[in-house]
C-alpha cells in the first residue's frame, strides 16, 4: 500500500500531494529530485524504482510533471 503520493512539477515542486499513513518524513520528497538526477547521471537515465534510507521512490515523468 502507498504511503503518499505526490505529483511534483519538472522543479520538485509538489502541485498534489496527499499523505495516507504518516510514516514517511517530509524531507523525503525533498530529496527525490537530487536522488533522480544522481541516478540519471550515474546510470544515463533513471530506473521507475528507487530506494534510499527506507524510503521507495516509483516514478513516471509524463511531459513536464513527475
Amino acid at each position: 500500500m502507498a504511503s503518499s503520493i505526490f505529483i511534483l512539477d519538472l522543479k520538485g515542486k509538489p502541485l498534489i500531494a496527499r499523505d495516507y499513513r504518516g510514516d514517511i518524513p517530509l524531507n523525503a520528497i525533498e530529496r527525490f529530485m537530487p536522488l533522480l538526477e544522481e541516478r540519471e547521471d550515474e546510470e544515463g537515465t533513471s530506473l521507475p524504482v528507487m530506494t534510499e534510507n527506507g524510503v521507495t521512490y516509483l516514478h513516471l515523468r509524463e511531459k513536464d510533471v513527475y
